[in-house]
């Protein structure tokens, strides 16, 4: 009989300890996840006001607007109690190589666009924006599938499979229409 209630006792005591160290636990767990950031790094960097701002800076070629940009991107980071790691990363070049970078490759998307349909030529935009050679191919091919509707266009006017050169002005016109050029 002692034996029993020696177990039993064993029993009661393991299981209040194991009742307090679950709550133990679920209580630092509540503490950890209050200290969680109500923003990340990358947040801060792809918000739009920051990426328009620095994009814009680096249109004007003012890399003084991009380091006053970083400091209210660090400011952001301060107020959202950003762990020190990641407030070593804001103050860096890297991060500000990284807006820049991205605000070149918006740069290239905007200039492009008003290309593609102003039926311009890019190499010299691929040359000034380096950052986006992976677009490159993308926008060749966009480029391509253009030209092929201008030569659609041009062989309905003409009738001709072999459109003549008249026959793509035409084509090369109506399309300036169609883009609202």
């Amino acid at each position: 009989m002692k034996k029993a209630l020696v177990v039993l006792a064993i029993i009661i005591a393991a299981t209040f300890s194991w009742f307090a160290y679950l709550s133990l636990d679920a209580d630092k767990r509540d503490q950890d996840a209050a200290q969680v950031p109500l923003i990340t790094v990358m947040e801060i960097l792809h918000a739009s006001d920051l990426q328009e701002g620095v994009k814009q800076a680096v249109k004007d070629g003012n890399i003084e607007a991009v380091d006053s940009w970083m400091a209210q991107a660090r400011k952001v980071g301060q107020a959202a109690n950003l762990s020190s790691e990641d407030m070593n990363y804001l103050t860096s070049e890297t991060a500000k190589e990284y807006v820049i970078f991205n605000a070149k490759r918006q740069l290239y998307n905007e200039a492009f666009e008003a290309r593609y349909y102003a039926l311009e030529e890019v190499e010299t935009l691929k040359e000034q924006y380096p950052e986006a050679k992976d677009l490159f191919p993308r926008t060749d091919a966009l480029i391509e599938k253009r030209d092929a509707i201008i030569q659609q266009i041009a062989v309905a006017i003409s009738g001709s499979e072999q459109p003549d050169e008249a026959a793509l002005k035409e084509a090369r016109e109506q399309w300036l229409v169609q883009a609202g050029k």
